[in-house]
């Protein structure tokens, strides 16, 4: 059906490939698209920080992001960037291109592309469940993860805020569902654009009640993240709660939001 197929965009798309050239963007247009996907999802989030009409929906209402904070971290974080993620892309650029991924393969069908994110972040967040659960114990905590905690009350810059090496070793989880139902460049920039936003708006420190994800089965959402953030423990999960949920490690979440919910609704009784 053409109705929903990409066979509109492919012309424009390929006339792009043709113009910078495949090696060009398989390599450095990604750490480029990385950059702006990235960035470009953190502004609307700082942005609310200035809109006083919107602080009734942040998370932890009494710490505020100092710029001394934000500095810091956006220039740590660039420089992981810079001299971590580039450095793994240009390093890995040879076994992508053997595996088959090209920027000019038939872009895919609307739904193929839809299944295919959300298979990539079932994927994902399966993956980032057992190793984040893992980087909480002994010295992979100390000594690694311990760095992301620094803010216990995260904002949309922090989500890329951690130790080099777990950098590399998330980032391997985010690039295994691209490679099983995909072989094209078009396909992981949509999946690294949506994973990106989603991470940085589950870091944002705001929940906002006509967030559509709401609306996704089993989808954690900011809030749900952000309690990790600030005790430390539990809701390991990078998207859903389903793994928390079974495994009993959202437990305190879920007691600490019904103690939350009963208070609220004992005040509105009385």
């Amino acid at each position: 059906m053409e109705s929903l197929s990409l066979k509109f965009i492919e012309p424009y798309w390929f006339k792009f490939v043709d113009y910078y050239g495949e090696d060009f963007l398989i390599t450095y247009g990604t750490f480029i698209a990385h950059e702006v996907f990235y960035f470009g999802s953190f502004i609307p989030f700082f942005l609310c920080d200035f809109m006083p009409f919107l602080q009734k929906y942040k998370i932890q209402p009494t710490k505020k992001n100092e710029w001394s904070t934000q500095f810091n971290c956006i220039f740590k974080v660039l420089m992981t960037h810079i001299f971590v993620q580039l450095p793994m892309m240009y390093i890995f650029d040879p076994a992508i291109k053997a595996i088959g991924l090209s920027a000019r393969a038939p872009l895919p069908s609307i739904p193929y592309l839809i299944f295919t994110i959300a298979c990539c972040f079932l994927i994902e967040d399966f993956y980032f469940y057992w190793v984040h659960r893992a980087l909480h114990h002994g010295i992979w905590y100390k000594h690694i993860h311990k760095i992301h905690h620094d803010h216990a009350a995260p904002f949309g810059m922090t989500a890329e805020y951690a130790h080099p090496l777990e950098t590399v070793i998330l980032g391997v989880g985010t690039v295994i569902g691209p490679f099983i139902f995909s072989r094209d460049l078009f396909t992981l920039w949509v999946w690294l654009g949506t994973r990106l936003f989603q991470t940085v708006e589950c870091h944002s420190g705001y929940d906002f009640p006509w967030n559509p994800t709401k609306l996704i089965p089993f989808w954690g959402g900011s809030h749900f993240h952000d309690f990790h953030h600030e005790t430390f423990v539990g809701n390991y999960s990078s998207t859903f709660t389903y793994l928390d949920k079974i495994f009993g490690t959202s437990d305190k979440y879920y007691s600490r939001k019904q103690i939350k919910e009963a208070k609220l609704a004992a005040g509105k009784s009385e």
